[in-house]
């Protein structure tokens, strides 16, 4: 009976698959527990709806989704934009008003999914989202600081005036709240560092708890409220034509951000898994664990990077382990509910804080001021971000940016095969179902010649053709005379390719290099991947460096 329902909801049969994905779902519950209520007090909700979130989302994903590896829920980005969304609804109206806002994302997701126009976040750049999700890492770290000093603050509309609010009013710290926060923050930092395997996010929690708890410090900072152990139940929306009118925008924003921080998680895993799923699935169960979640308690989800990489590392095999989780955190509720009047507001806090530091990529950010036109929008939409009272605003920004320049630079691919005729010395194009069929004299070498402006709008096809012309354990020569530029994303891409030959016993060799593309590939680590001796730059004769590097493969075969 059992085999045929896990064979009906496609996961693992296989006993040792069953068991790597039950020490899955155990890891990533140990780190969903306090993660997830720490996010509910982002968005100004009782913790439990952290949870509940976390029950729901996973529940209903380990059916609808498509990823082996993807573990949904709340998340900095969206919690965030929820919470800035709404900072304008009364406390006595707030959770009926996220419940609204969650379930109008899901109608919205579902709607993109079904006109496929989902896919459009592939069009977004890589720095926009960069920008906004290091503005976004500051928002949080800002808003926290009155939780992890034990402060009284008033509502700030930004970041600027919420750090004022903060320097004014330091005299005024609980100190009960400052070490326990710290603790919090310490236990993370070197159980991360020096005990790497152990559970950090569930010890930096554990602990505190049991401090607070045998010497009685819950009197003398702000904990919990105990909650009753009760699951989420089923509920109703009031649809209010009034707060749709006005929030219909805000909750397009924060669908079109859960697509953008899917996506980010799925391509991700696919460099690390190998496993590719149909990108319009994904958004489709995104916009349906969204309804689901509104009617249960919960608010908006989006596919977790600390948690879809904890779930892989640990070795799922299924969306099995998806479904472990939901029940370890139901027994959470169940049995330790009593335990929450002794959880410190402050040890959230500082659990909160440093997820929001891991969330910016300094690497990440280092390369896009490598390259003036990324350096640009990652400032603006970084600026716009932390200056706008609004998230939605920053993240309408970075889209309407996003297609300005896709509409002025085209997203077709000037890609193509060549071959070499030693005869004659003459070049002539080879078709690409010739590579794709394997159709081809087994030469030392495929010949793929890229040329004009290659922008992020091009990654998506710059991926697919190469995923076409792949052979294993071949030789590839690529040749980018005629290239005039190279972004971050689609360079991205290209590495991937190169990384993906090297791993299978290939090589690749670069021919036909200006001096402003061979400096960038320098600045980006790629003439060091691929060997200086395997790069050859153009020169005024055409195909000169091209003969070259053919000379060389020959060499190599």
């Amino acid at each position: 009976m059992l085999k045929k329902t896990l064979d009906k909801l496609d996961y693992s049969t296989s006993k040792d698959d069953i068991i790597d994905d039950i020490t899955a779902g155990l890891s990533v519950a140990a780190i969903a527990l306090p993660q997830n209520m720490a996010y509910a007090l982002i968005l100004g909700l009782d913790p439990i709806y952290g949870l509940y979130t976390s029950l729901v989302s996973m529940f209903i994903a380990s059916f609808v989704g498509v990823s082996n590896y993807l573990i949904v829920g709340p998340t900095n980005l969206i919690v965030v934009a929820i919470a800035s969304g709404l900072s304008g609804i009364s406390s006595d109206q707030y959770l009926e008003a996220v419940l609204l806002l969650t379930f109008m994302m899901g109608v919205f997701q579902l709607l993109l999914a079904f006109f496929k126009l989902g896919d459009l976040v592939n069009y977004i750049s890589r720095s926009v989202i960069g920008g906004l999700t290091a503005g976004v890492a500051i928002i949080i770290f800002s808003g926290q600081l009155d939780n992890l000093f034990g402060l009284e603050l008033p509502s700030a509309p930004n970041v600027f005036m919420e750090l004022y609010y903060f320097i004014i009013n330091i005299e005024e710290a609980n100190l009960y709240s400052v070490f326990i926060g710290f603790l919090t923050i310490s236990i993370l930092i070197l159980l991360k560092k020096f005990r790497p395997g152990m559970p950090n996010y569930l010890l930096a929690m554990v602990i505190p708890v049991g401090l607070v708890y045998l010497t009685g410090w819950h009197n003398n900072l702000e904990v919990v409220e105990n909650f009753p152990a009760r699951l989420p139940y089923f509920s109703t929306h009031s649809l209010d034509l009034g707060f749709i009118a006005e929030y219909w925008s805000t909750a397009l924003s924060v669908a079109l951000l859960g697509f953008i921080q899917t996506l980010s998680v799925i391509k991700s895993l696919e460099l690390k898994s190998g496993q590719e799923v149909e990108l319009n699935q994904v958004f489709l169960g995104q916009g349906i664990i969204n309804l689901g979640c509104s009617f249960f308690s919960s608010f908006g989800i989006a596919g977790s990077f600390t948690k879809s990489y904890t779930n892989y590392q640990a070795g799922a095999n299924s969306r099995l382990s998806g479904l472990i989780t939901a029940i370890t955190v139901t027994l959470f509720i169940i049995f330790f509910s009593p335990l929450a009047g002794y959880i410190p507001i402050a040890s959230l806090a500082g659990l909160v804080i440093v997820v929001a530091i891991k969330m910016v990529d300094f690497e990440e950010i280092r390369n896009s001021f490598k390259n003036r036109f990324d350096s640009l929008i990652f400032m603006a939409t970084f600026i716009t971000t932390i200056s706008l009272p609004r998230l939605d605003y920053a993240v309408y920004f970075g889209v309407i940016v996003s297609f300005i320049l896709v509409l002025k630079n085209t997203s077709s691919l000037n890609y193509s095969h060549f071959e070499y005729e030693d005869r004659g010395e003459q070049f002539h194009r080879r078709e690409m179902s010739e590579i794709e069929n394997g159709n081809f004299d087994k030469e030392s070498y495929i010949l793929i010649n890229l040329a004009g402006n290659i922008n992020f709008n091009a990654s998506e096809n710059l991926k697919h053709n190469l995923d076409e012309s792949y052979v294993k354990d071949q030789v590839f020569i690529i040749r980018l005379r005629d290239v005039e530029n190279i972004d971050l994303t689609s360079l991205k891409e290209l590495e991937s390719f190169i990384d993906r030959v090297s791993d299978s016993g290939g090589q690749v060799i670069l021919c036909g290099i200006d001096s402003k593309i061979y400096q960038m590939f320098v600045r980006y680590g790629i003439v060091n991947k691929v060997g200086r001796d395997n790069v050859f730059k153009a020169d005024d004769h055409i195909f000169s460096s091209t003969r070259s590097a053919i000379e060389k493969a020959r060499e190599e075969d």
